[in-house]
């Protein structure tokens, strides 16, 4: 398993590593780990910024430039969203060793507000109004591949069946895991047939697919009063539009609330695009999608203090597998 670091072997890597950009903090803070550890830097008399040392072995160097080239052109079109900030150099990222690993480092701006996901508060029910807005976004980014083309070059993973539910999906086999029982792997296994037949028949055309950020869900999107703004675009990805709701979705999943933020989501998407009834008749199929691949993603990563959920990520699983096959019968 990969041991944890203490905080200050985070933050000295990142102090060491922020010299690229020309800064010297005045102080590095460890503000987030999942996927990759995020730190704030400050600096004497200018604002803060955010310091990302990337998870080894998930984004290449050619998938974070990537990532960039789409990132800032979403930017350059007026969409809410971070600025890559270049080194000295005029790269974007630089590497380091951390406990052995090589990891590449890049500096984003900081974004103020908070994670939408921590505005909930008694039933989270005051966070349905943000979802118009995060449908309002997810439609803007649709709406941006209309005239967008990728340069040569362009590297970035694909959600498609096969990234999603395939032999190898990008989060793993989610129906073939230790900590599963021998119930869970049927249902899960099951799931996954109905799935990949299901999805032989959604087009993988501009129609219907596209760059996506991937991972537009609550704690991705940073609210400042009623301005919000997407961050990490770290699974930013070729994908089916729908893919985009039912993540933004997925939390809600289960919550006496989930009708409202559903219909708040879909509304705010078509006010910007429309949303064709076939798309909307997958969503709670990709909803499915996305409890299984949460299962993988997070039995990947027993590090990590969120791996004591994954029982309940699994028993959440369960339930929208069944609600599936139910459906599909």
């Amino acid at each position: 398993m990969r041991s944890v670091p203490p905080a200050e072997v985070w933050t000295s890597a990142a102090a060491h590593a922020a010299g690229a950009w020309g800064i010297e903090p005045s102080s590095v803070e460890v503000i987030s780990h999942t996927e990759n550890v995020v730190c704030r830097i400050d600096q004497p008399n200018v604002g803060p910024l955010v310091l990302r040392l990337h998870r080894p072995g998930y984004n290449s160097l050619s998938e974070l430039e990537s990532e960039v080239t789409w990132v800032e052109s979403l930017r350059a079109a007026g969409l809410p969203v971070p600025q890559q900030l270049p080194t000295l150099a005029g790269d974007h990222f630089v590497e380091v060793v951390v406990a052995g690993e090589r990891r590449h480092v890049g500096v984003i701006g900081w974004i103020d507000g908070q994670p939408v996901e921590d505005l909930r508060s008694g039933d989270g029910s005051d966070v349905v109004g943000h979802y118009r807005r995060a449908g309002e976004l997810a439609a803007l980014i649709r709406t941006h591949n209309e005239s967008w083309v990728a340069p040569a070059g362009f590297i970035r993973r694909r959600w498609d069946a096969a990234g999603l539910v395939g032999e190898a999906p990008v989060w793993g086999r989610f129906w073939d895991r230790d900590a599963l029982s021998g119930e869970q792997r049927r249902l899960f296994s099951a799931a996954r047939t109905s799935l990949v037949e299901l999805l032989t028949s959604v087009p993988t055309g501009p129609e219907r697919f596209g760059m996506i950020h991937a991972d537009l869900h609550l704690r991705n999107v940073m609210a400042d009063g009623e301005r919000l703004t997407m961050i990490d675009f770290d699974d930013a990805g070729w994908g089916y539009y729908v893919h985009e709701l039912a993540v933004a979705l997925h939390p809600a999943a289960g919550e006496p609330w989930f009708a409202a933020a559903r219909d708040a989501l879909l509304d705010g998407y078509a006010s910007v695009w429309p949303l064709a009834a076939d798309e909307v008749e997958l969503l709670d199929a990709f909803l499915t999608i996305r409890a299984l691949m949460v299962v993988s993603w997070l039995d990947d990563r027993p590090e990590l203090d969120i791996h004591a959920f994954l029982p309940h990520v699994i028993d959440e699983a369960v339930v929208a597998a069944e609600q599936h096959l139910g459906r599909a019968v």
